[in-house]
């Protein structure tokens, strides 16, 4: 069994890999993806916070700055050097740059001053020495009066970013690298899980399809689910038992058609084959017996071409609404000269005004056959009862014999070809063994069922019931 399966997973190896690889990366893409579009806006909007905190320091550094020289240039009644001293610790000390400038808007105050290294700019007008970057302001207010402003920014990207906030912004990328990492692999084994339950019943109709291809009729795939797999996998299983129905039917015909052919055969063989030989003289009795046979082969290949028809549902059916007394009357027309020979008694009971809808051809021949079926077991002076009434919603036709009637055991098989209850006898009145097997055929098609009760030396009573027509 694990050969078998071996074979078939390296037989079938392309595919495998085709659908579960595909899913694994179709689900790995979609992970990654879906973290980089996350890490993106993640990364952006972590931007605008951060500048958004960084300007807030900023801000925060000039209002102290502004707050410290307000109370200065008050207590000092204007703008003194000692105003300034304090300043480097907001500027150039925190790796900002820091102005000052007074209420005409001249620069009073650059924090790298005291290097002299902008020595050139003070005094000059605010506006010509604009610095570059993000810039804010905090007013210096003394009394009632503004009289001056204090201008902070800062000296390099990383001006206001403590080592505190490199480690986080650092560990906010590695975490979301590692989580897009295990997004990735989780989301891969999921993908992988799922294509291999999905590819699983997919592999059961690949290998059921294979079955039957290689003769194994009995092969199915057993799936039950509603969603669209398990539907296809019914399907395969209904076409399949379809296939093996045909098949059967078709190996139980040739085995049918093959012995009952046999007989007839068998008679004009031995007969000519006698008056070859001398045994029988050449005469019109042995011919006759050749010309009965031969008569009997034609109606056995037209019976079972009618019962074949039927079985396969290529013979039409030209339903029309009709009373049933109708059927019943014809058909007892149609075999009462039988009857009369036989010396039998027919008695018939029939229901009016009902009325159903059927083929009335077909169901002629139906009661006919149940007639013929039941001249040929009843005996002289015997009586065949035929009734016609109606019983729930249905119309009941019913023939009742008296005749040698049929084991119980046998029962099951009355409706099928070629059965017979006495073959020798049957075979002698010429019955083909299929006339049974046509009533069945043609009730069902009406969406009827024809059933049969019967007692050994009492007789048999066939039953045919029909839905009434709406």
């Amino acid at each position: 069994m694990r050969a078998v399966f071996a074979h078939k997973m390296q037989k079938n190896g392309k595919r495998y890999t085709s659908l579960t690889m595909r899913f694994a990366f179709a689900a790995a893409a979609v992970a990654a993806l879906t973290m980089a579009l996350a890490a993106t806006i993640l990364y952006f909007t972590w931007a605008q916070q951060f500048d958004a905190y960084i300007r807030e320091g900023l801000q925060h550094t000039a209002s102290g700055a502004a707050t410290m020289l307000s109370h200065s240039y008050e207590a000092n009644g204007g703008w003194t050097a000692q105003s300034f001293m304090r300043l480097p610790r907001y500027g150039i000390l925190s790796g900002l740059g820091l102005q000052v400038i007074d209420s005409n808007g001249n620069i009073i105050y650059d924090d790298s001053f005291a290097t002299g290294a902008t020595s050139h700019i003070i005094g000059s007008p605010a506006g010509v020495t604009q610095p570059a970057g993000g810039v804010v302001i905090a007013p210096v207010v003394a009394g009632q009066a503004m009289v001056g402003y204090v201008r902070v920014w800062p000296l390099s990207p990383q001006g206001l970013i403590t080592e505190n906030d490199t480690r986080f912004r650092e560990s906010s990328i590695i975490a979301m690298g590692i989580a897009a990492l295990i997004s990735v692999g989780a989301a891969s084994l999921a993908g992988m899980g799922f294509a291999m339950t999905f590819v699983r019943p997919i592999d059961r109709i690949i290998e059921t399809a294979d079955a039957l291809r290689s003769g194994n009729e009995a092969a199915r795939t057993g799936l039950y689910a509603d969603d669209t797999i398990g539907v296809l996998g019914r399907t395969l299983d209904d076409m399949a038992d379809a296939i093996q129905a045909d098949r059967n039917l078709e190996r139980r015909l040739t085995a049918d058609v093959a012995h009952e052919l046999r007989t007839p055969l068998q008679a004009i063989q031995a007969t000519v084959e006698a008056m070859q030989d001398g045994v029988y003289p050449v005469d019109c009795e042995h011919l006759e017996i050749v010309r009965n046979e031969t008569v009997r082969l034609s109606r056995l290949a037209s019976g079972i071409l009618e019962l074949t028809r039927l079985e396969c549902g290529s013979m039409q059916m030209n339903l029309v609404r009709l009373d049933p007394a109708d059927v019943v009357r014809e058909a007892v027309d149609t075999y009462s000269i039988l009857f009369e020979v036989a010396d039998i008694r027919v008695d018939v009971l029939m229901a009016q005004g009902l009325a159903i809808k059927a083929d009335k051809d077909r169901l002629v021949q139906a009661v006919g056959n149940l007639l013929s079926n039941a001249a040929r077991y009843a005996s002289a002076g015997s009586r065949v009862t035929v009734t016609l009434r109606s019983e729930g919603g249905s119309v009941v036709i019913e023939v009742a014999d008296t005749g040698i009637g049929i084991a119980e055991k046998d029962l099951g098989q009355v409706f099928s070809r070629f059965w017979r209850a006495d073959g020798a006898r049957d075979r002698e009145s010429g019955g083909l063994g299929i006339g049974l097997a046509i009533v069945k055929e043609i009730v069902d098609r009406h969406s009827g069922n024809v059933s049969v009760t019967s007692k050994v030396g009492e007789g048999s009573v066939f039953t045919i019931k029909i839905p009434l027509a709406s």
